[in-house]
């Protein structure tokens, strides 16, 4: 008779999976963070320069961009440290990581969106001479 893969007992979480929950929950944080503080003042700010980047600040500035990231990052490295305790398999490792990667590619693309357009904003000093 073929043994289940679940046998029943629980692993111990490696080191690896501390710091891919560690980074996860440290990146909802920044993430939550920069939307408190940045995020309204940069509407009015960088309202009118929307044509520098069309569409990637609206997405950016939107609620749903934080809330989808925070929690995908979130269930990953939940679901992550779920299957290490259960199975102990590769996948497990796997899914720790894509939590990483959800974790900085979604504050890469907050802080971008957030400060790109002020970049945008001094061509126009070089534009008067």
């Amino acid at each position: 008779m073929a043994e289940s893969p679940y046998s029943g007992g629980e692993y111990p979480l490696t080191d690896f999976d501390k710091l891919a929950t560690k980074l996860a929950w440290f990146g909802a944080l920044v993430m939550i963070t920069l939307r408190v503080l940045l995020v309204k003042p940069a509407k009015t700010t960088y309202g009118p320069l929307d044509q520098y980047l069309p569409g990637l600040t609206k997405i950016v500035f939107s609620p749903a961009f934080t809330a989808s990231g925070v929690i995908l990052m979130l269930f990953l490295a939940w679901y992550g440290r779920k299957m290490r305790k259960m199975y102990d398999s590769r996948s497990a490792s796997n899914i720790m990581f894509f939590s990483i990667v959800v974790a900085v590619l979604a504050n890469g693309l907050l802080v971008y969106g957030l400060y790109s357009p002020a970049g945008g904003a001094l061509d126009h000093l070089y534009d008067a001479h």
